[in-house]
């Protein structure tokens, strides 16, 4: 599957059609997806009369990732993926633009060792 937890996707069609939101839990097996306020039904729980309450939750159902589409973080559009080479490694990269799609990850994780070399050079 070329869709992975935090990716941000459009649903295509179906009830919630049109709507964006980022991927809290993938199913590969299944081939399905959890998005984030997306497929939302309410559940009535029922309380046992001493430490639960009696409420109606919302749970977040599973999407078929035939449904969605990726939305690039360069260009802004919903896209689908190709898995181009890159020295050893395989890289997901946008059909519609070409740019890489897990170099936004890479460029976060340079952030965070920038942060910490800083915090470690304040404490000296």
């Amino acid at each position: 599957m070329k869709i992975r937890k935090s990716d941000t996707v459009k649903i295509l069609y179906g009830k919630d059609s049109g709507k964006t939101g980022k991927v809290v839990l993938v199913d590969p097996k299944n081939s399905k997806l959890v998005v984030e306020g997306v497929n939302v039904f309410k559940k009535h729980v029922k309380g046992d009369g001493q430490t639960r309450k009696s409420e109606i939750v919302n749970v977040m159902r599973p999407v078929a990732s035939s449904k969605v589409a990726l939305v690039c973080p360069h260009c802004g559009k919903p896209t689908r993926v190709v898995m181009t080479k890159e020295g050893n490694n395989f890289v997901r990269t946008c059909k519609k633009c070409g740019k890489g799609l897990d170099v936004k990850v890479a460029k976060v994780e340079e952030k965070k060792e920038e942060t910490k070399s800083k915090k470690v050079s304040k404490k000296k």
